[in-house]
């Protein structure tokens, strides 16, 4: 089978619904509306998709044949849809997979999409498109395209989405202003060019331009077939998102006011990093640079320093941590955590972080300003004085009648013989026989180390 015969093959299913259940996520505007211009269209889009794909519309392979009976196999037992849940299901199915087998097979591009939560990124988006940085480890790349599917009955698309948006921009209650301005502000947050919108029965491309603005592609229906279809759009621009270094000049300007750095609009938490001195924090920048981590939050290292034309003779690393509150669950979380920090003050630079400031930026993002307190603890990077340290540390925050709540080594950073408790995320006040629990856990950590130590001795 040669591509184009795959690109033919490929048949989405007509979604039969069981319930009409709607989705609370398109109500949630992940971006204010003030830093998004009117939607504009993107010309020429299917000339690129052209460009890219007509030279190897002749490409044979058998593993085109196995990927169009696999994912028909698939969709036998995936069309029947009740929720929004189940349409990113089978989205995966007609959509991601014979899209990743040509990229794969044409291109040799090693990539995937994952959930969220399985890549170092901002905020909440369905599906993360990503390439393998190393085929060996497999390690990820950060975030390379983004995808929002929602459910045909929950968000039906207007006829015309540009002049339908640019009239309707201003209604927060409407479902696809809210749903653009959601995709817009995942994509600024991580600071990605582009995106893509699809009901499963339609797939919109968006692409970011300058500061503010932002295009969208025609309607890609999932009947069309072929290299008008929607396989073929999907696979360009996660073609274009894997090697856009050196695949097109981009018009694009990265980087929006508040994506490299951000600027705390409202403080909760207004600290210093020095006895000395108090820090201007509405003259400062939170400067992103490396993620750390993702859970609930996205840790991310970075720097303090002035906004332009600021003076200041200061310029600190520190850690973020980044909270997307438009998920209501999200901001209880670091309420939470920014109360921990205020209630266990005393311990700040000894025993846990200093939390330099804690704040708002963009309605929608909540950061928690930390000390950089060193690596992470690890097997490779303790020795045996490392337990008392880490004892003491635990004995601080349960002579503050609290726990830590989630102990485990990751969760201790070291540096210079200094152990210190992070992530803070699940402290909590707690009774006797909770903080006893907490002491045996690391008993039990400390054990596994030294029967680790052990056996590498005896190797």
């Amino acid at each position: 089978m040669d591509l184009s015969q795959f690109l033919e093959r490929v048949t989405p299913p007509e979604i039969q619904k069981t319930v009409q259940r709607s989705t609370t996520k398109t109500t949630v505007p992940a971006y204010p509306r003030e830093y998004l211009a009117d939607l504009t269209p993107w010309l020429g889009i299917d000339e690129e998709i052209k460009e890219l794909l007509d030279p190897h519309l002749n490409h044979f392979s058998r593993r085109f044949l196995r990927a169009a009976e696999v994912i028909e196999d698939k969709i036998d037992t995936k069309s029947i849809c009740a929720n929004e849940s189940e349409v990113v299901t089978l989205g995966c199915i007609v959509y991601e997979d014979p899209t990743l087998a040509i990229l794969r097979e044409v291109f040799s591009i090693r990539c995937d999409f994952t959930n969220h939560r399985a890549t170092n990124n901002i905020g909440d988006p369905d599906r993360v498109f990503f390439t393998f940085n190393d085929e060996t480890t497999r390690d990820r790349s950060r975030a390379k395209f983004l995808m929002e599917y929602k459910t045909p009955w929950a968000l039906r698309m207007p006829t015309n989405i540009i002049t339908y948006f640019n009239r309707k921009r201003g209604d927060q209650s409407d479902k696809v202003v809210k749903a653009i301005s959601q995709l817009y502000g995942y994509m600024t947050f991580n600071n990605l060019m582009h995106g893509g919108l699809c009901n499963y029965e339609v797939l919109y491309l968006l692409r970011r331009t300058g500061d503010t603005g932002l295009q969208i592609s025609r309607p890609f229906l999932y009947s069309q077939r072929g290299i008008e279809g929607p396989i073929a759009a999907l696979t360009y621009i996660c073609h274009y998102s894997a090697t856009e270094e050196t695949f097109h000049y981009s018009p694009v300007e990265r980087g929006p006011p508040g994506i490299h750095t951000f600027v705390l609009d409202d403080l909760e938490v207004e600290g210093t990093w020095d006895e000395d001195i108090k820090v201007p924090w509405a003259n400062m920048k939170l400067r992103l640079l490396c993620p750390v981590s993702k859970n609930i939050a996205t840790v991310m290292s970075g720097e303090v320093v002035p906004r332009q034309r600021r003076r200041f003779r200061y310029q600190k690393k520190a850690f973020f941590k980044v909270y997307d509150i438009t998920q209501p669950s999200n901001l209880e979380a670091a309420d939470a955590e920014i109360n921990a920090y205020t209630d266990l003050e005393a311990l700040q630079g000894k025993y846990i972080p200093t939390l330099y400031a804690a704040g708002t930026t963009l309605g929608s993002l909540k950061f928690l300003v930390l000390e950089d307190c060193g690596e992470t603890a690890t097997d490779e990077n303790i020795d045996s004085s490392f337990w008392s340290r880490a004892r003491k540390a635990i004995d601080a925050v349960h002579a503050c009648g609290r726990v830590h709540g989630d102990i485990k080594l990751e969760n201790f950073a070291v540096s210079n013989g200094i152990v210190k408790l992070i992530d803070l995320g699940s402290c909590r006040l707690a009774s006797e026989t909770d903080r006893s629990r907490e002491r045996s856990s690391l008993r039990f950590l400390k054990r596994d180390w030294e029967e680790t130590q052990v056996g590498d001795s005896d190797r």
